[in-house]
């Protein structure tokens, strides 16, 4: 599909808006009832008027459904996913959606992590646009909101949400995660819009990888080198998403993927869809030694770079929106703006007071 088919239907934000400055919180997803409500009142009392939310497809439809792209189907549950939009919505957070993890019968592993057969992953992605496409029955004698934006797959290029990123050929090891992927988003690009015109459908969503070297099944791919791929497939998309941690300052660090590199992959995505906006979903500094990130700063450096991250974006006109992630820290991620105890760091006051200073543009309103 062309680049002029991409467009169709889509309406973006005005070239030359500052980035939003947004906040997800990981734990929605894992919250119901009354703990929920006061968690989205917490998200709302940092200011942020957008957030990213991770619909988990194994939870969502632990039975293959009958026909996988209608909602209604009874193989799924989406009554958490439902309280967390409408309560973002009410308190007027617009919500970008990603699914991922794998249910057991979408692969031939039965591992979360796995590959998923690209006929379902599609479908599940038309059946959440269809679901959140603004016409949607909520049982209570109105619709559910309308979402717009929604992610295909969290992290592509790494094993932890992709497996396997390589597979052996002979006597090698070749790059399979970037091509099975590109397919995925293939398949699905138009099956959301057939059900959702005016969705726009991001791709790519790479976690913060830069060298490939493909020599065992969970090697990690590149970003420039899973975004190569994808343009050798022409896969459709509307916008493009990133993740971003940086070893050094916003301003400073130059290593792939980073706020100096963003002109390389913007290069490639031109050559998918010319224009095409840039999310930042993940972007961060860890304040602590911790599983999945050795490079850590200072409480105060956090907040430091937490200003220097939007003032950054900024100066890049195709970045629409820049992620913080994560709203709390956790055992294995300490990048929050709040404490495990719940004690705010000095990072949170920052955020409130860039969160608050940029307005959302209409085209982005819930």
């Amino acid at each position: 599909m062309g680049a002029a088919a991409a467009v169709a239907g889509v309406a973006l934000a005005a070239p030359g808006q500052a980035a939003i400055m947004a906040l997800q919180d990981d734990q929605l997803p894992n919250l119901s009832g009354s703990a929920l409500e006061h968690r989205m009142d917490l998200l709302k009392s940092s200011g942020t008027t957008v957030t990213r939310v991770d619909i988990l497809w194994r939870n969502v439809a632990a039975t293959r459904p009958a026909i996988g792209s209608d909602p209604a189907d009874p193989a799924y549950d989406w009554s958490r996913y439902d309280q967390i939009i409408r309560g973002l919505v009410v308190r007027d957070i617009t919500p970008m959606l990603t699914y991922y993890w794998t249910p057991a019968w979408a692969s031939g592993t039965g591992e979360r992590n796995a590959a998923p057969r690209v006929a379902d992953a599609a479908a599940f992605a038309a059946a959440i646009a269809r679901r959140y496409n603004g016409t949607w029955p909520d049982g209570i004698g109105g619709t559910l909101p309308l979402v717009r934006r929604l992610e295909i797959w969290n992290e592509p290029n790494i094993a932890t949400f992709w497996y396997p990123q390589c597979r052996r050929q002979g006597g090698r090891y070749v790059m399979e995660s970037a091509r099975h992927y590109s397919a995925l988003v293939a398949a699905a690009y138009p099956q959301v819009k057939a059900v959702s015109p005016t969705s726009i459908v991001t791709g790519g969503v790479t976690g913060p990888v830069g060298g490939s070297v493909c020599d065992k099944a969970d090697s990690s791919v590149g970003t420039i080198t899973f975004a190569k791929e994808m343009v050798r497939q022409r896969v459709p998309i509307d916008a493009w998403s990133t993740h971003l941690y940086p070893i050094g300052s916003p301003r400073q660090a130059y290593f792939v993927p980073s706020w100096k590199t963003l002109p390389q992959i913007t290069g490639l995505v031109d050559r998918l869809r010319p224009g095409a906006p840039i999310y930042v979903t993940e972007t961060g500094y860890h304040t602590s030694y911790n599983r999945y990130h050795r490079y850590f700063v200072s409480e105060a450096q956090q907040a430091a770079w937490l200003d220097q991250t939007a003032q950054v974006a900024k100066t890049y006109p195709r970045v629409e929106v820049a992620v913080w992630f994560n709203l709390q820290d956790n055992p294995f991620w300490t990048g929050g703006l709040v404490r495990r105890d719940g004690s705010r760091k000095p990072a949170w006051a920052r955020f409130v007071a860039r969160a608050t200073a940029i307005a959302r543009p209409a085209t982005w309103a819930p």
